[in-house]
């Protein structure tokens, strides 16, 4: 048996133990017993999944639907759980089982590393790479936020271009292996976005290594190593299928699949067909577009003003480290207002809702990538040679015009109506996650480069480098000085304005209209802005509109003093790493002293920024924040009291809020991709003054109030139960002339039906008080009734339809018909029945026979890789460029 060769897995070694160290100061907090981090989306998930997670404790599984949000939905798009592989026991080894969030920042430090090991990238230089992907801004602040998935999604991304890169250097059996796997465990964390965008990177990488394979003529090497990736790839992805092919197949009845289109809100630039988008509205999925402008973030952090951030939902304590005491807005508050200095930088952060202008509605904060890896991306392009560097570059900037969405239509119109599936994709910001994959990977193919190269022929083109960064200052400079700092989100500017429009007070009126005449943003901390106008009132002397011109004026000031501050801070990292490059390429210091000295600039750079955005103010005890997220309130309590089985409740705080899913059966909820026929109804029946009849039809029982302090829940008298029949039906022709008819009916007396299901429906007779239907017995995936007719009539069944719940009368299949846009409805024949719904979605069965069979198989091909892998260590560095580390 051969010795472990330690001077091969030293480098190795002392790279996992920078990443736990860095994770661990960026982290502590998570080290401590009983802390939990605060994130918004995660408490929205909770609320979402509870029902779910006490159906499974009372009976062993969980439900295929859930009825506590939207009026029902599939729950495996909340929660699922499939048959069990080693492919989780494999996932927390490779995480090391560290705690939230250390766990995301390790992953991805470790999967990068592995990318960088792969393309023959010297260890130490590795590791400067993976601190630089796994902690650019965009990752504390998706975690921070609570999008775990998209995190783990990430992190995966690298390990899984790293098991190609070892397939196209002939490293078959073992790039094989981890391919299949890692592509399962990046897909498996279920944001196919995600998944979306890497397969981009691949697709390019690959395409650069198949015009390379073909200038050394390899044909041969260049179609098995395609055929082993596609393979692999397929295999990793069937494990899976459970996932995946359920997913797929709610999408096409989800929104993403289509919405519906007033002729009113109809947009030139939609692909429209009866009535329906053909996937996202372009409005809808281009909402989060990143202003073209607003790109400089990825060096210059405060171009457009940070975004919002919240370090402390209770609002005890805010961060927002530069509306300090010394701002120029914390000075409006105590000049102008007589706020006192101790709290005038509290009334500041108030106004920071406002700071960001950029062009997207709201922000968490911006994409920013670290002044010394955008540098270190400028000097490869005059450093690198072109086999890696040109699909790199083209990569990172079909990332950026991507992210710009509707800002760069003719282009990414274009990708949304052509391209396979990206229909289905909002947010086009996301695609920003490219270059924060290939800058880091650029940057340390330079620095790995710079040490292989002859130094005599390198100094000129890091010259040349130099002054292509400086024209880059000097651009970003002639921005600040040409900007005024006024220009800011319609969008946002109209939501906020109608949200405040009923607010009569004379300094809010006058805000609103400074910021009418100014296109500018009155959006401002609700309690802060309360205590502002006391204070007016208190001082009837006070000019209300003069102060509310003084308040922008502060804010303005406040945005240029962010961007300058923010050219020097990375005008300072770039000379500095350009001093250290410059001494060794002049033979003045070795590759140590350069390497830790570009790493620890890079670290402090990445993490003092990120640190904005997740620190300790971002946790909480776990005890106290978990009883505090769902509290139970006096309107909560008085409808739990009520022992009807099945019935729904509404929160006039809007359809969007998921708290209400905790404990009710709520018509709204929080998804982002709900049923596509509710969505619907929420845009057009609940948009401005709620539809009465459609309140009913969905059986609300409780509205949910806010009167002063308290919250208190009504009973709705109208509420129509959980079926009844109809005396008639209004047939209609396709889902635009079924919403219209909605608008005004009586759901207890009329069906509206699309013509498409009239042959199903029949004839049918009104019914009489004698004649009876009712529920018996509810179960989320099963419900039953009973009737007792003289004559077949027709029934509409509060609950949502969908295609895979199938009706069953005496054991009988029977078609179901939709109606009122959303609900089921069908013909009960005479006599006494026992109707039956029953929930039997096929992708479910057929995806987890699957998942099963292929996460096995991946499991086992992870064996054969861990040994392969071991007897590369056993064996010593082969790769040259590694030994020389």
């Amino acid at each position: 048996m051969n010795k472990i060769n330690f001077k091969s897995i030293l480098p190795h070694l002392v790279a996992v133990a920078i990443f736990l160290l860095i994770t661990v100061i960026f982290c502590k907090p998570s080290l401590e017993s009983g802390v939990v981090l605060k994130q918004s989306d995660i408490s929205s998930w909770n609320a979402m999944s509870h029902q779910s997670f006490e159906y499974k404790e009372k009976n062993g599984h969980f439900p295929l639907w859930a009825t506590n949000m939207f009026s029902g939905m599939p729950a495996y798009q909340i929660a699922l759980e499939g048959t069990w592989t080693p492919l989780g026991v494999i996932d927390t080894i490779i995480q090391m089982g560290l705690p939230q969030p250390m766990s995301f920042f390790y992953l991805a430090c470790i999967c990068f590393y592995f990318l960088c090991i792969c393309l023959g990238i010297r260890p130490y230089v590795s590791i400067l790479g993976a601190i630089a992907f796994a902690f650019s801004s965009y990752s504390p602040i998706i975690i921070s936020a609570g999008h775990v998935t998209k995190m783990l999604a990430l992190a995966y991304a690298p390990a899984v271009m790293g098991a190609v890169v070892l397939i196209f250097r002939k490293k078959y059996l073992l790039g094989f292996s981890l391919t299949a796997l890692f592509t399962a465990l990046q897909v498996g964390q279920g944001h196919q976005q995600i998944s979306y965008y890497l397969f981009i990177i691949l697709l390019l990488m690959s395409i650069s290594y198949i015009i390379h394979s073909i200038k050394e003529k390899q044909s041969a090497h260049i179609v098995k190593s395609l055929g082993m990736i596609l393979v692999a790839g397929i295999i990793g992805v069937a494990a899976n299928a459970l996932v995946l092919m359920t997913t797929y197949d709610y999408s096409k009845e989800s929104k993403r699949g289509g919405q519906l289109v007033m002729e009113d809100r109809a947009s030139k630039s939609d692909q429209i067909k009866n009535g329906k988008t053909e996937g996202l509205s372009k409005e809808y999925a281009f909402q989060w577009s990143y202003g073209i402008a607003e790109s400089w973030s990825l060096m210059f952090p405060g171009v457009m003003g940070y975004g919002l951030h919240y370090a402390d939902r209770d609002g005890e304590t805010h961060l927002f480290p530069k509306l300090n005491e010394k701002s120029n807005t914390a000075a409006f508050f105590s000049e102008s207002l007589n706020v006192p200095e101790d709290q005038a930088a509290n009334y500041a952060f108030s106004a920071s809702q406002r700071v960001y202008w950029g062009e997207q509605p709201f922000t968490n904060g911006p994409v920013y990538l670290g002044a010394i890896i955008c540098f270190l991306f400028v000097l490869g392009i005059f450093i690198l040679d072109h086999k890696q560097k040109w699909w790199i570059i083209l990569a990172s900037l079909f990332g950026i015009m991507m992210a710009w969405g509707y800002h760069f239509p003719s282009f990414n119109y274009f990708l949304f109506d052509h391209f396979p599936l990206y229909n289905k994709f909002r947010v086009p910001t996301m695609a920003l996650i490219i270059p924060q994959l290939l800058f880091p990977l650029m940057a340390v193919l330079t620095l790995n480069s710079i040490m292989d190269g002859e130094k005599e022929n390198q100094w000129k083109k890091f010259r040349m480098a130099v002054l292509s960064t400086a024209v880059v200052f000097g651009a970003v400079y002639m921005f600040y000085n040409s900007s005024d700092f006024d220009r800011e989100n319609k969008q946002r500017t109209q939501a906020i304005t109608k949200a405040y429009q009923d607010n009569k007070s004379n300094f809010q009126f006058a805000l609103q209209q400074i910021n009418q005449e100014e296109n500018l943003s009155p959006e401002t901390d609700n309690k802060i802005m309360e205590e502002m106008m006391m204070n007016l009132s208190q001082n009837p002397g006070i000019d209300a509109i003069k102060v509310s011109r003084e308040m922008v004026s502060a804010i303005r000031k406040d945005r240029a003093q962010f961007l300058i501050d923010d050219i020097l801070r990375s005008l300072i990292f770039v000379i500095l790493a350009a001093a250290v490059i410059a001494l060794f390429i002049q033979k003045k210091v070795n590759w140590a002293i350069m390497i830790i000295a570009m790493s620890l600039l890079t670290a402090i750079d990445l993490l003092q920024f990120g640190m904005n955005y997740l620190n300790e103010k971002s946790y909480a005890n776990k005890e106290e924040y978990e009883s505090n997220e769902f509290p139970l309130t006096e309107a909560d309590n008085q409808i739990l009291q009520d022992s009807d089985p099945n019935f729904r409740v509404m929160n006039t705080r809007g359809l969007e809020e998921a708290k209400t899913s905790y404990h009710h059966k709520s018509i709204g909820g929080y998804h982002p991709a709900k049923l596509g026929i509710y969505d619907d109804l929420m845009a057009y029946q609940f948009n401005g003054q709620p539809n009465l009849a459609v309140i009913n039809m969905l059986n609300t029982k409780y509205v949910i109030q806010q009167q002063g302090d308290k919250t208190v829940a009504s009973q709705n008298p109208g509420a129509l139960g959980n079926v009844w029949f109809v005396k008639g039906v209004q047939y209609v022709n396709g889902p635009v002339e079924e919403m219209k008819a909605i608008n005004n009916f009586n759901p207890s007396d009329t069906a509206v039906i699309d013509k498409q299901f009239q042959n199903s429906i029949g004839n049918f007779q009104s019914a009489d008080s004698s004649e009876t239907i009712k529920q018996t017995s509810f179960d989320n995936d099963a419900i039953t009734y009973s009737s007792n007719t003289k004559a077949a009539h027709l029934a509409v069944f509060s609950e949502i339809y969908y295609k895979d719940w199938n009706a069953y009368v005496d054991g009988k299949k029977t078609e179901i018909a939709k109606a009122n846009y959303v609900l089921r409805s069908m013909i009960i024949p005479a006599g006494t029945h026992k109707i039956e719904f029953k929930f039997e979605p096929q992708s479910v069965s057929l995806g987890n026979k699957l998942s099963t069979t292929f996460g096995w198989l991946i499991s086992i091909l992870s064996l054969v890789a861990i040994v392969l892998s071991l007897r590369t260590i056993n064996a010593g560095p082969t790769d040259k460029q590694t030994a020389t580390s």
